[in-house]
């Protein structure tokens, strides 16, 4: 019982030092915030296979995998996304750079698949839902998010991603959120 007790002591420790994404919320509209994403920088890597490698080579990027051995903090939320097409099954992750950081002081990473890049100021309309996530989850949130865009005739593209904010290991207050970028 001590040892679960320090683990948890631990645990919400190292996630209270994990720097989140910074956004301010413009608007509520029943279940769904409409955010502002200040400007931010993303390591991204995608594939048209399986999501489940993403994870890795993102982190051996932030842990040393880079021109300089370069160590890099890991932030909140991990960003992913799917998009199907009658093209093609493409999966997508993002790694949030901290706050800190210019694309110039990023050391450039050793895999060519990932993709540093600074993406500019941007509106979301985001839900939120507790809990571990798993598809029935993705999807009936972001079935909601729309029908409530929908209703308030606010205009949206792209398909829905979805924002891990907690560590595997992390068993309550779990957060999730699934965004959808608005049209200007």
């Amino acid at each position: 019982k001590v040892l679960c007790f320090f683990l948890l002591l631990f645990s919400c420790n190292l996630m209270a030092q994990t720097e989140e994404q910074k956004y301010i919320i413009l608007d509520k509209l029943d279940e769904i915030e409409i955010r502002e994403y200040e400007p931010v920088i993303y390591a991204t890597v995608s594939t048209n296979n399986d999501s489940k490698s993403l994870f890795r080579i993102l982190a051996g990027y932030i842990f040393g995998s880079n021109e300089t051995n370069q160590k890099i903090a890991m932030t909140a939320p991990v960003h992913m996304q799917k998009i199907n097409s009658d093209v093609e099954k493409k999966y997508t992750m993002r790694f949030v750079m901290p706050s800190k950081y210019s694309l110039d002081d990023l050391s450039k990473p050793n895999d060519p698949r990932i993709i540093m890049e600074k993406v500019s100021k941007k509106k979301y309309a985001a839900i939120t839902y507790s809990g571990y996530n798993n598809q029935i989850k993705f999807n009936t949130n972001s079935l909601k998010l729309i029908e409530i865009l929908n209703d308030n005739n606010i205009s949206y593209f792209g398909n829905p991603i979805y924002l891990g904010y907690d560590a595997p290991y992390k068993i309550w207050g779990r957060k999730n959120d699934v965004l959808i970028e608005l049209s200007e």
